[in-house]
């Protein structure tokens, strides 16, 4: 009996006709069956493994040589090869050597002779290949026989790989042979073969793998049962069908033809369109062995295609609804779709609304698809033209940028319909209210254009001025002569958390053209990174402001005293003050007992330090003015220590010399290291207590504890180890 769900009114009339007349059971016809098969073949390196007394590719060889014998004497099958990991040591070697098609056992068996392996093992990547190679005109099962002696090698989802295959219908089976591999590596790849309902197999010997490709083959060839979903025109259709015994379900596959080999008995055949949801039922499927019994699955489908234009033939997105001719009230199906979108419904008459959400136009159109049948449908939204030019203080084009976004313009979430760059932009849009941003191509200037209506059909010109004034800036030292100097331009009046840039140089002069408005500059001396600001400039179309900053110079002169207040050399960094802990300093120096160097006015903390003793000064908030000199003398107070080694005959011993605040604790670190074998080793500290270890190649160890050093005190201390 055929049995449809989700019928209307015709389609049950025509149920109840076959009812009446008692015709409930299916034709049921005799075919040969046809079956694509792919073999899958590892040729990585490490079939070179041995096994018995060969090796692992050369069984493999041996037992595919056989099995293409065996199937070199079917009828109605098609075979193909792909191999991976023969050609190069890359994730990308996989190729279809030999294309599915009628079986050429010598061409197949040569190519299958020269293989050398030497590569990885892309299994998912071979499988993901493997799809394009079975062509969509192929009926009947399509079958891979995938042959590994590994796991996947190159990152890839086999198991993936495989789930869609079988669950788009590329293929009806894919079954595995894991070859050569111990029993929990083969139990990872059941994954592949799940999706689909293939076979897994071990083979660790030449027997195994023959006997593995019989399985298979026999598995794949030896068909009872064929079940094929068409549409009113022949065309194949994707369906699921499930075969029930007694109400068990004893099979479940999906594809355009499924294929099965079930014992001797009768069964309830079910085909679900994938598409449509629509049901056909075949009752009292006698089958029997030897014998197939081939069903056809004619489905009642017909498809409407449906995309919405422009003016200009460019497609829109737009919200679509199909209502049946005989039922207004309520829409089959809605969808949303911005190109070319298909439907599969019941054949019959349709009326489309498609609704473009910006405009909040709608359009209607009618189609009527019979069975098999595709019904293409195009509506158009008419535009209206937008001309934008911007032009300069003397009326001639400016090369912009812009940018139309739909109004009302969100930050955040900017909803773009098109953009342009050149003298001129034209665009062509569909009717509603924009926002446009207009930006000078060289100056990065932007204005916006709010609220702009466009109608369909209708023209709107938009003219951007980009008259500008020009901003000269230079920099001058105490001799008025220029400085380099860094320059930012901000729209006034400037925000630190969000400043408003306009333009930015840097050069002894800065030559700026700014649209007309209120800016704040900033101009910092790029050597010294000194700061000035100009508030408030005033920029006027067709004017030039000049602003000349005075960078004046004038003069620090460090002297650093150290031990018995003679000159000692040190170190300086000069920070803009207050200096805090990250600070970069603006100028850095070193000499000995003097360093003098010429800095912009302003105030400054300056660090001094020394590395014998080790110490550091600071002198805060020190104040240079241009044309006058601020000095400042640094005094290190430091004590003269020298402790001498013993002697080992007429050489001095070598030592080690470690110096550690009083009372030096366990795990402290030394403050100062010394070492040498001279007459005495010679260093200096500031005032203070100290511990002195003292140890020598030898591992022994003597301790100078609580030495006091005062200002200028000199310390001589002579080393003795106890033996």
């Amino acid at each position: 009996m055929v049995n449809r769900s989700g019928f209307f009114r015709a389609a049950l009339l025509f149920l109840l006709f076959f009812l009446a007349t008692g015709s409930w059971s299916p034709v049921l016809a005799q075919d040969d069956a046809t079956t694509h098969i792919e073999l899958i073949l590892d040729a990585s390196g490490s079939m070179w493994a041995k096994l018995g007394g060969s090796t692992r590719i050369e069984v493999a060889k041996d037992a595919l040589g056989k099995i293409i014998d065996d199937l070199s004497e079917r009828k109605g099958i098609a075979v193909g090869l792909r191999v991976y990991g023969h050609r190069t040591n890359d994730c990308k070697d996989t190729k279809l050597e030999i294309p599915i098609g009628p079986m050429d056992e010598k061409k197949m068996k040569a190519f299958i002779g020269k293989i050398k392996p030497k590569g990885k093992t892309p299994i998912a990547y071979s499988l993901q290949e493997a799809a394009k190679d079975f062509k969509k005109d192929f009926t009947g099962s399509k079958v891979i026989i995938l042959v590994t002696d590994g796991l996947e090698s190159c990152g890839g989802d086999p198991c993936a790989a495989a789930k869609v295959l079988a669950e788009k219908g590329i293929v009806s089976k894919i079954h595995v042979v894991g070859f050569g591999m111990d029993k929990k590596s083969v139990s990872k790849l059941e994954c592949i073969v799940k999706p689909s309902g293939g076979l897994l197999l071990e083979a660790n010997s030449a027997a195994e793998l023959a006997k593995a490709f019989d399985t298979i083959v026999k598995t794949a060839l030896d068909t009872n049962l064929e079940v094929t979903g068409l549409d009113g025109k022949g065309k194949p259709v994707e369906m699921s069908v499930s075969v029930l015994q007694e109400g068990d379900e004893v099979l479940s596959e999906k594809g355009q033809t499924v294929k099965a080999n079930l014992p001797e008995g009768s069964y309830l055949v079910r085909a679900t369109a994938t598409e449509t949801g629509e049901e056909i039922f075949f009752e009292g499927v006698d089958l029997v062995e030897d014998k197939l019994t081939s069903l056809k699955a004619v489905f009642s489908i017909a498809r409407i295609r449906v995309r919405a234009l422009d003016s200009a033939g460019k497609p829109v997105r737009a919200e679509w609804q199909i209502f049946r001719k005989d039922a207004p009230e309520e829409p089959v199906v809605r969808f949303s779709g911005a190109d070319w979108t298909e439907k599969a419904l019941s054949p019959g008459e349709y009326t489309l609304k498609a609704h473009h959400r910006d405009t909040k136009v709608t359009l209607t159109a009618d189609a009527a698809p019979g069975n098999g049948e595709t019904a293409a449908v195009e509506l158009v939204f008419a535009q209206g033209k937008l001309l934008i030019s911007g032009l300069d203080s003397n009326g001639k084009p400016v090369y912009t940028d812009s940018y139309v976004y739909k109004a009302p313009f969100d930050r955040d979430n900017p909803d773009e319909a098109a953009r342009d760059g050149g003298n001129k932009h034209e665009y062509s849009l569909v009717p509603g209210t924009y926002d446009i941003l207009v930006r000078d191509h060289n100056t990065k200037v932007e204005q916006w254009i709010r609220d702009v209506v466009i109608e369909g059909g209708k023209t709107v010109r938009k003219e951007v001025s980009f008259a500008q004034g020009k901003l000269l800036i230079s920099g001058l030292d105490s001799n008025g002569k220029p400085v380099y100097t860094d320059s930012y331009v901000y729209k006034a009046p400037f925000d630190r958390d969000n400043p408003d840039e306009a333009a930015r140089d840097g050069g002894n002069k800065h030559e700026y053209s700014l649209v007309p408005g209120t800016y704040d500059i900033l101009v910092r001396d790029h050597n010294t990174k000194v700061e000035q600001w100009i508030r408030d400039v005033v920029i006027e179309g067709g004017k030039t402001v000049r602003k000349e900053v005075s960078f004046s110079q004038g003069t620090v002169r460090l002297t650093v005293k150290g031990f018995e207040g003679k000159p000692v050399y040190f170190f300086t960094e000069i920070f803009l003050s207050p200096a805090e802990e990250n600070d970069e300093f603006v100028h850095s120096d070193s000499g000995e007992n003097e360093v003098s160097f010429p800095i912009v006015p302003g105030t400054y903390d300056v660090k001094v330090w020394t590395e014998e003793p080790r110490a550091e000064l600071w002198e805060k908030g020190m104040e240079v003015k241009a044309g006058a000199t601020a000095a400042k003398s640094f005094a290190f107070p430091a004590a003269r220590v020298r402790i001498t080694p013993p002697k080992k005959g007429t050489e001095w011993t070598y030592i080690f010399v470690d110096v550690f605040p009083h009372p030096a604790g366990e795990d402290d670190e030394a403050a100062v290291s010394e070492a040498g074998a001279e007459e005495h080793i010679q260093f200096f500290l500031v005032p203070g207590t100290y511990d002195f270890r003292i140890r020598d190649e030898e591992e022994r160890e003597t301790w100078m504890r609580g030495i006091e050093l005062a200002a200028d005190e000199k310390f001589a201390g002579e080393v003795k180890f106890e033996d």
